[in-house]
């Protein structure tokens, strides 16, 4: 199938056309969140402060993030059953002109730049590896629904009815990437197994455009992953995500690039070079 790609020049455009007070939020949500592709994590609140002034008033993060990925009220519910939650909410989502889908186009501008260059496979077969939420998946509207409070009953809920959209400009890094002759791997930390949330992901991920082949998409399932072996049951998300892309690597392939919204995606080797993507809404030791 022949596929166009959006040329850089035009994400630049949108990147430039943004006004001022959005460049500003993008300063704070840089602040919270860290550079994209560097593993210096802004430092947290001290374990015990001596003063509120060393933390941070969460109704005000709450108000930056919101405005970060300008926040959008959408025509849709959530997917939560009325006698679960109480009653329909309207779901929220990320402006396609916000400072979090601006900075994004200039990660996957940078990408595509290094993907086209990086050649050197070490002899073996190229390819790229993804993280699912917030890396191609944007969550922010089951966040805004929990009010940053997660639970993995209600969280289900949305990703067994496959609602979240595509990350900004990723679709289009997935699609580069295939192009240029690499495998692409998607890895997440959502549980595995018959009982499962696999249909759930392959299918909001085939749905917002990604190329998905089943085989090449690991969701954690102790039960069915050997590799797993040397901290089943209890894998931290550093070792569930370094010993299955150890376990990738020993198929055959080089992971050229390894892109994740946490600093434990990133975290543990097997892969060349790691791409921070954006995420303030929550940490994932």
């Amino acid at each position: 199938m022949h596929r166009t790609f959006a040329p850089l020049s035009r994400r630049r455009s949108v990147r430039l056309g943004l006004a001022a007070g959005v460049a500003a939020v993008a300063a704070l949500a840089l602040a919270l969140t860290g550079a994209a592709g560097k593993h210096d994590a802004v430092p947290p609140p001290p374990d015990n402060p001596t003063s509120a002034d060393q933390i941070q008033n969460i109704d005000q993060v709450k108000t930056a993030i919101k405005a970060y990925y300008g926040d959008t009220l959408t025509t849709e519910n959530d997917p939560v059953p009325n006698d679960v939650d109480g009653g329909d909410k309207v779901l929220h989502t990320f402006s396609p002109t916000s400072a979090y889908a601006d900075e994004l186009a200039g990660i996957v501008d940078d990408a595509e730049k290094y993907l086209r260059k990086a050649d050197n496979s070490h002899g073996k077969k190229k390819a790229v590896l993804f993280d699912v939420d917030d890396t191609t998946l944007n969550t922010f509207s089951y966040e805004i629904y929990s009010n940053f409070v997660y639970s993995p009953t209600t969280n289900a809920y949305f990703v067994n009815a496959a609602v979240f959209p595509a990350v900004p400009h990723m679709v289009d890094l997935e699609h580069y990437a295939e192009s240029k002759g690499y495998t692409v791997f998607f890895l997440t930390g959502r549980p595995g197994g018959p009982d499962g949330q696999r249909a759930g992901t392959e299918a909001n991920l085939t749905g917002v455009g990604y190329d998905v082949v089943s085989d090449n998409v690991y969701l954690k399932d102790y039960a069915s992953e050997p590799w797993l072996s040397p901290c089943a049951m209890s894998c931290t998300t550093i070792q569930y995500k370094s010993l299955t892309r150890q376990h990738i690597e020993s198929l055959g392939y080089d992971i050229v690039a390894n892109f994740g919204d946490q600093f434990s995606d990133l975290t543990g080797g097997f892969a060349d070079k790691t791409f921070k993507i954006p995420n303030p809404m929550y940490y994932l030791p």
